[in-house]
């Protein structure tokens, strides 16, 4: 900022290092999206291998445990695919129509999203509260836990909400320049 407010011309960059800057093992979003990536799905599989002794999945039906296997994995699957959507952006032949395309894209994996994190949840419930007699304390701690995770939900949508929000005003900024 200095050196522009002093009139200094900015340093330009070659264009092999931005084309370098662009290529996805270097891409630093990327790199952010895929070692949390890498975390969580470090996190589901140790989970998936130690539940069926560590959390007695022994004990409960092939249902139960079935149930709990797919809502890890469709998280995993989700997030996976949340990856390879953000590696591809460019779709069209400028930035309006690629920025528009996105913001479909956006909407439909918002849904996704949601509906991924509520079979994520429903799947965790159902293993862990399978066999359990409910007493009213039991009762009050799966209400507690049902309305942290519809705060979880709410806060994931009004994120995706605001992210989508703020491409569709720079998508409308773009109009109006043009």
């Amino acid at each position: 900022m200095k050196n522009l407010w002093a009139g200094k011309p900015a340093e330009e960059k070659q264009k092999d290092a931005l084309a370098l800057m662009l290529t996805e093992k270097s891409h630093p979003i990327l790199k952010k999206i895929r070692k949390q990536l890498l975390l969580e799905m470090s996190a589901w599989l140790v989970i998936l291998c130690v539940y069926y002794t560590m959390f007695d999945g022994q004990t409960r039906p092939w249902i139960i445990n079935g149930v709990f296997i797919v809502g890890i994995l469709q998280a995993i699957a989700f997030n996976i695919s949340g990856y390879l959507a953000a590696r591809n952006l460019i779709y069209g032949d400028n930035l309006i129509v690629s920025l528009s395309g996105y913001i479909i894209r956006l909407k439909q994996f918002k849904w996704i999203s949601l509906f991924s994190r509520i079979v994520l949840m429903v799947g965790m419930l159902f293993f862990f509260l399978y066999g359990l007699d409910l007493d009213m304390r039991r009762i009050l701690a799966v209400g507690f836990i049902v309305v942290v995770f519809a705060g979880q939900l709410w806060f994931l949508h009004s994120q995706w909400s605001l992210k989508i929000g703020k491409l569709a005003r720079l998508q409308t900024n773009l109009l109006d320049v043009k």
